[in-house]
C-alpha cells in the first residue's frame, strides 16, 4: 500500500501503477492544472476537482488531506465540479492511469514553422494527457489534467471532425525539451514530398491510436512520419514502434497496418 507524502520523489511508472489506499483520509492528487481530492465513503466515492491554468508550472504531486472540500473552489478557477459514484461494493484501494485524449488534438506552434520543399524534419510535440481513476475493473472516472477548446479540422462546408486544441512549442532540439510528466512526448518527422515550401500552422495529432511509455521523467507514444503530398492533397501518417519497451497504456482505437491516410484540411487546415 502506498501512503507517500509526496509522489515527486517516485518514479513515473511507480505512481502510475502503484495501487492508493483511501479510507480515514481523502486523498489529493495535483496532476497538471487539475486538483483532485478522492473520498471514501460507505458505498460511494466521492470526488471533487477544479483546474487553474499553470501553464508549464503545474504539480505533480499526491498527499492525504484531514477532509474532504466542502466546496471545491480554488482562488483563480474557472471549472470545477463534484462526482458521487454509488457503488454497492467497494475496496479501500484505487489506482490512476494515464490516458490520451479521445479524440485527435490539433497543436499549434507558437509561431508558424516553414518547412522548405523536398525537406524533412523532426519535430517533437507534446499534449496534456487525460487521468483515468480506477475504483475497480469496470468502474472508472476519467479527467483531463488541462482544459482543452475544442476545435473544428477541416473544412467547414465538407468533412472534418471534432478536435481538441492545443498549444505546442514544436521543438527540433531534443536537448531543449521541458521534462514534464503531465504530458505525453510525440516525435514527429515531416517530410514535405512537394516542390514548394509549406508553412505548418496548425497540426493533427491522432492520439486515439498511439500508446503511452513510460521515459525518463516523461512519457511518450510511438514516433509518427508523415509524408506530405500537395498534389494528391493529402497525408499520409504512419505509426511507428518503440523497441524494447512495454506500453503501460494502449491505444483508444486500433489504425489498420499502423498507417492513417487523412485529406489536407483534417490534417493541417
Amino acid at each position: 500500500m502506498s501512503d507517500p507524502k509526496n509522489m515527486t520523489s517516485k518514479k513515473i511508472p511507480d505512481f502510475w501503477s502503484t495501487p492508493w489506499t483511501v479510507k480515514e483520509k481523502p486523498l489529493r492528487v495535483e496532476v497538471g492544472d487539475l486538483s483532485l481530492v478522492i473520498s471514501r465513503q460507505s458505498h460511494e466515492w466521492q470526488l471533487a476537482y477544479h483546474w487553474f491554468k499553470k501553464e508549464n508550472q503545474g504539480e505533480f504531486s499526491c498527499q492525504y488531506i484531514d477532509e474532504f472540500p466542502e466546496k471545491p473552489i480554488s482562488m483563480g478557477s474557472r471549472h470545477k465540479g463534484v462526482t458521487r459514484i454509488a457503488m454497492e461494493s467497494m475496496t479501500n484501494e484505487i489506482t490512476f492511469n494515464p490516458q490520451l485524449a479521445d479524440r485527435p488534438v490539433v497543436v499549434r506552434p507558437y509561431s508558424p514553422l516553414l518547412i522548405p520543399a523536398n525537406n524533412k524534419i523532426t519535430l517533437y510535440i507534446s499534449a496534456p494527457l487525460w487521468i483515468c481513476i480506477n475504483f475497480s475493473k469496470k468502474v472508472k472516472q476519467e479527467l483531463p489534467v488541462q482544459q482543452l477548446s475544442d476545435t473544428w479540422m477541416g473544412l467547414m462546408t465538407g468533412k472534418g471532425e471534432l478536435c481538441y486544441g492545443s498549444y505546442t512549442h514544436a521543438r527540433l532540439d531534443q536537448d531543449m525539451l521541458l521534462r514534464l510528466p503531465y504530458r505525453a512526448l510525440t516525435p514527429v518527422t515531416m517530410r514535405n514530398k512537394s516542390h514548394a515550401d509549406f508553412t505548418l500552422e496548425r497540426l493533427s495529432i491522432p492520439a486515439p491510436y498511439l500508446s503511452l511509455y513510460a521515459g525518463a521523467g516523461q512519457l511518450t507514444t510511438e514516433p509518427l512520419s508523415i509524408v506530405m503530398d500537395s498534389e494528391k492533397h493529402q497525408g499520409v501518417v504512419e505509426i511507428g514502434k518503440v523497441s524494447g519497451k512495454k506500453a503501460i497504456t494502449p491505444p483508444r482505437q486500433k489504425a489498420d497496418r499502423g498507417i492513417l491516410v487523412n485529406t489536407w484540411e483534417n490534417l493541417f487546415a
